[in-house]
């Protein structure tokens, strides 16, 4: 299988991150940093690679539509495109108020 590249700053930030930060705190992380055109983007490019993601409405359609990419990311049965960032400043910095300390005791 031959595997592509893609230029996505929130998709690796998620892809990155999904396995060290709770859930509830990256979606707010993603949903505070990154514009709405930024989340579209990276929703229509997990719909590209494969998997269907429906089109939320309402007034928490960013927090929905990242819960979804961040659900598609942890599945292991998915096979998804390599993630690259080309302009580090678009990657939020994550500081230990975002950790979960009880996991690490």
């Amino acid at each position: 299988m031959i595997e592509f590249c893609l230029n996505n700053e929130n998709t690796i930030f998620v892809a990155d991150k999904c396995r060290v930060l709770p859930v509830d705190d990256l979606v707010k992380l993603c949903t505070n940093f990154y514009r709405e055109d930024e989340i579209t983007h990276a929703r229509t490019i997990i719909r590209n690679s494969g998997r269907r993601l429906p089109k939320r409405k309402g007034q928490d359609r960013l927090r929905h539509t990242v819960e979804n990419i961040v659900k598609v990311v942890l599945d292991p049965s998915r096979q998804l495109p390599v993630f690259y960032a080309v302009d580090l400043a678009r990657l939020p910095p994550v500081d230990v108020t975002h950790c979960d300390i009880s996991a690490l005791l």
